[in-house]
């Protein structure tokens, strides 16, 4: 009996340990893809690193398997193109100077 309730805690504390770990994934996630002044999830960011885990996965398969299954060279290409300009979009946007008019009138 002494053991089962030794059992039972160690994996209670497991799941709590993996509960906060996946939580500060998702935090961390969550931080990664947001705009650092408004919270809002950066649609650059979210391209950018869908485009980047593209990238990875077709490198990993072709390192794998034989060069007849890999994609064309054009493909590659327009998805590392892709990814470039998105985060030097997210670059520009971060370090360019957001100041806002005062006044709400719109410029003609």
């Amino acid at each position: 009996m002494l053991f089962q309730s030794n059992v039972y805690l160690s994996m209670k504390q497991m799941l709590s340990k993996l509960r906060n770990t996946l939580s500060k994934s998702k935090n961390f996630f969550q931080r990664m893809l947001s705009d650092a002044r408004s919270g809002d999830v950066s649609s650059k960011r979210v391209i950018g690193f869908v485009g980047f885990l593209s990238l990875l996965v077709i490198m990993f398969v072709n390192a794998l398997y034989s060069k007849s299954i890999a994609p064309a060279e054009y493909l590659v290409d327009a998805i590392e193109y892709i990814v470039i300009a998105a985060m030097f979009g997210t670059v520009v946007d971060k370090f360019s100077n957001h100041s806002k008019k005062q006044d709400d009138e719109p410029t003609v």
